[in-house]
């Protein structure tokens, strides 16, 4: 079965600097930079303000990758610290309650890539037996995307100003000419 099963026509570019953070937690946030919703995927940036309370305990419904740009973080559930320059991967199915007592504060990189348009479902306690507050999903990266976000909406339009874009709608052979 083939991955991909049908070409999209628009590529950008995305300035990063030129999207603002929104804060999702207190002393959290995410910076929108693209949302592919036919492939419940998200890539963004997410930090932690010195002194931040813990981000809320989560089930991951996805597959989580992060590259830690700035400071460090780590589990309540655990004892490891992700420092600067580190790669992270968190299966699907994993739970646990990210925190940072980084003076400096923490920031990573990350993308989120699931099955299904929930991405994390939220806990009111580190305990995964603990009630479940909220869901984290796809609609809601939309709605945090700014003008400079790229976002592919499930009828593959896109929308969104990215810096720079190319234009494939000839077809790939226009390239060639």
């Amino acid at each position: 079965m083939p991955i991909v099963t049908s070409l999209e026509k628009i590529t950008a570019d995305v300035q990063s600097n030129d999207i603002d953070w929104v804060e999702v937690a207190d002393g959290s946030y995410f910076k929108v930079l693209t949302v592919h919703a036919p492939t419940n995927t998200v890539a963004f940036g997410f930090k932690m303000d010195p002194g931040a309370p813990d981000f809320p305990s989560h089930f991951h419904i996805c597959r989580a990758m992060a590259w830690t740009v700035k400071g460090w973080f780590g589990y309540r559930e655990g004892d490891n610290r992700v420092e600067t320059g580190m790669f992270s991967y968190e299966a699907a199915g994993s739970f646990h309650t990210p925190f940072s007592d980084c003076p400096e504060g923490f920031q990573s990189l990350g993308v989120f890539e699931s099955d299904t348009e929930v991405l994390l479902q939220n806990h009111a306690e580190a305990n995964p037996n603990s009630e479940r507050i909220g869901d984290l999903t796809v609609n809601d990266f939309i709605g945090w995307a700014g003008s400079s976000s790229h976002v592919v909406h499930l009828d593959g339009s896109s929308s969104g100003n990215p810096s720079f874009k190319y234009d494939f709608t000839s077809g790939p052979d226009a390239l060639l000419k």
